[in-house]
């Protein structure tokens, strides 16, 4: 828990301002910020998170779905901001659950999977993508 913990409030803060920015362009290769809106509260709330892009769509696979609650706020698609390699991109964002759209998770953690190998051994049913559109960029 401790590790959750510094994770959040040290290194989280330091890497959303660095990614927005030239320097993080190395970074922002595989690490993005995702800004997102809060369903009951209306309030904003930003993480960073690890990612891979496929053309138009940008997915993420939640870590540990069952102890996060982020995602919840994307069961329906929603807006979203992302800072991908340094750059501001707006999209629309919906959580994919492995157990309610196998096909649809299996999809999208194939593409992560292919170049981040160790999500290969997540059973779809088990998967919890985010699946975020964008256009434009």
């Amino acid at each position: 828990m401790a590790g959750h913990w510094l994770t959040n409030r040290l290194a989280n803060p330091v890497l959303r301002r660095l990614l927005r920015t030239p320097p993080g362009r190395g970074l922002g290769r595989s690490l993005a910020v995702v800004r997102y809106t809060g369903r009951r509260t209306g309030e904003p709330h930003e993480l960073v998170c690890q990612y891979v892009r496929d053309g138009d769509h940008v997915w993420i696979l939640v870590g540990q779905s069952e102890r996060k609650t982020w995602w919840h706020n994307l069961r329906s698609p929603a807006p979203v901001e992302l800072w991908l390699a340094g750059r501001h991109v707006p999209a629309t964002a919906v959580a994919v659950v492995g157990r309610e759209d196998p096909e649809g998770c299996g999809s999208g953690l194939a593409v992560y999977a292919a170049r981040m190998p160790g999500a290969g051994r997540l059973a779809v049913s088990d998967a919890v993508m985010v699946r975020a559109d964008v256009s434009g960029s």
